[in-house]
């Protein structure tokens, strides 16, 4: 149902704060994957990164429910293909927590001065440019203090999964970014360990 590998924007800016945004999908469905990393333009320029937090697909009218459409014998794709009008009564939104921003050639790990304006585009973070800015995790510290819809180890364990996947199982990253979790939980032995355990049970 959805093209990962189209264009850089996949979607528009809805609600925003310093802290984060929310946007809406331009395309049912076509959601960002769980931590990974979206980036947007400042108000003033500078390109504001970001970490998918939650993603949810539902009623376009908050106060209207959606109805069942399929049976035994309509079921998956075929209920959309029955139903075109359901790509123009549903959304599909994620929110992302904001963890840098690049102004000029300086890459700042520190919430953008301000939040990105609303009805900009949210767009895809290429392979080279992903690799750039968390080459260092510090910025875990950021996402280790997430107060969301899903529990701030899980938003972790997921970012770092998708990264290490994303670079290719790079051993060297792993290695980064597991004395970073261990710097941050040091005195957290039981929300350290499942964290480890999520990148590498080598690592535990």
């Amino acid at each position: 149902m959805c093209d990962q590998s189209g264009a850089e924007r996949v979607g528009e800016i809805i609600e925003t704060s310093t802290v984060g945004f929310v946007a809406e999908c331009d395309e049912l469905h076509c959601l960002p994957p769980l931590g990974s990393l979206v980036r947007v333009r400042g108000a003033e320029g500078e390109v504001i990164y970001a970490v998918v937090t939650y993603g949810e697909t539902g009623s376009i009218d908050p106060g209207r429910r959606v109805v069942r459409r399929g049976s035994a014998d309509l079921r998956d794709q075929a209920i959309y293909q029955r139903n075109p009008e359901l790509r123009h009564v549903l959304r599909s939104v994620f929110s992302a927590a904001a963890i840098a921003y690049r102004r000029g050639d300086r890459l700042s790990y520190l919430l953008p001065p301000l939040p990105p304006p609303l009805h900009f585009s949210v767009e895809r973070v290429s392979l080279p440019e992903a690799q750039e800015v968390t080459d260092q995790p510090r910025y875990f510290a950021i996402l280790a203090q997430y107060r969301g819809e899903i529990p701030a180890d899980q938003l972790l364990a997921a970012h770092a999964r998708y990264l290490y996947d994303v670079r290719q199982s790079d051993r060297d990253w792993l290695e980064r970014a597991a004395r970073e979790l261990a710097r941050i939980f040091k005195h957290d032995y039981d929300r350290l360990v499942p964290l480890l355990e999520a990148l590498d049970p080598d690592l535990a």
